[in-house]
């Protein structure tokens, strides 16, 4: 027989949670590991915002020590305590998995140590990055509607989430020599230039003239083996075709 996994609960109510306290979610929370037998090594609370992690000491400790594997598993009542912000949470997700650390949301059925579960993460994130793409669709329409009023419009500079950074570079790291054409494609309401763009200024990518080769038209992966000095294992893998 295996030996326990090792959980870290996490709670968070808001400063807007009137007459809440951390205690309801962590009653819950102690049961649903005890039910599956996990040994609880450490509870991570805060009282803040979810729009942001800064000043938030419990979720920088849990994060802390994810890095440094003191934990198995990390469970909370809700995504939404970790962050508000749909994309930052896949992020997070994305992050703590690069760790070796599994996620149990227990309201919403999530639970990355199951195959079940781990789809249902990708379809979130799948429908996560609709909606952003949806969202800069609409702020198009809405300056070519004010450019045909005679309206000046200052658009400001798209940018990638890191949600999108990460899956650029999952898909770089499997595929190194893919065409800015092919790499565009797997992303919904980005042209092509802004994507290369935003990747460059992120250090994603680095043109050839930068490192050597002749022309600078052309875009390398920064992180392919040869210069890592191995392989590279992306922890997101986007199913091919997935047109996100």
């Amino acid at each position: 027989m295996g030996s326990k996994k090792r959980a870290a609960l996490y709670a968070r109510v808001s400063t807007d949670d009137k007459g809440q306290d951390n205690e309801t979610q962590l009653m819950h929370l102690r049961e649903e590991a005890r039910r599956r037998g996990y040994d609880i090594v450490k509870e991570y609370t805060d009282e803040s915002s979810g729009k942001t992690v800064k000043g938030r000491v419990g979720y920088q400790s849990m994060m802390s020590d994810a890095k440094k594997r003191r934990f198995d598993v990390v469970m909370a009542y809700k995504l939404d305590r970790f962050h508000r912000n749909t994309l930052e949470c896949l992020t997070f997700v994305n992050e703590i998995a690069t760790m070796d650390v599994e996620l149990v949301v227990t309201s919403q059925n999530i639970d990355t140590t199951t195959a079940a579960g781990r789809a249902m993460m990708q379809m979130i994130a799948v429908f996560a990055e609709l909606e952003s793409a949806n969202t800069s669709e609409r702020v198009k329409i809405g300056l070519e509607r004010a450019k045909a009023q005679g309206k000046v419009c200052h658009r400001k500079k798209t940018k990638l989430s890191q949600y999108q950074i990460e899956k650029a570079r999952a898909i770089l790291a499997e595929n190194p020599g893919i065409s800015e054409r092919a790499l565009a494609a797997q992303f919904n309401g980005i042209s092509r230039s802004t994507l290369i763009n935003r990747l460059r200024e992120a250090g994603v990518l680095e043109s050839r003239t930068q490192s050597g080769g002749k022309g600078g038209s052309t875009d390398l992966y920064k992180d392919t083996p040869e210069k890592t000095g191995g392989s590279k294992t992306p922890p997101f893998q986007p199913q091919e075709g997935d047109g996100n």
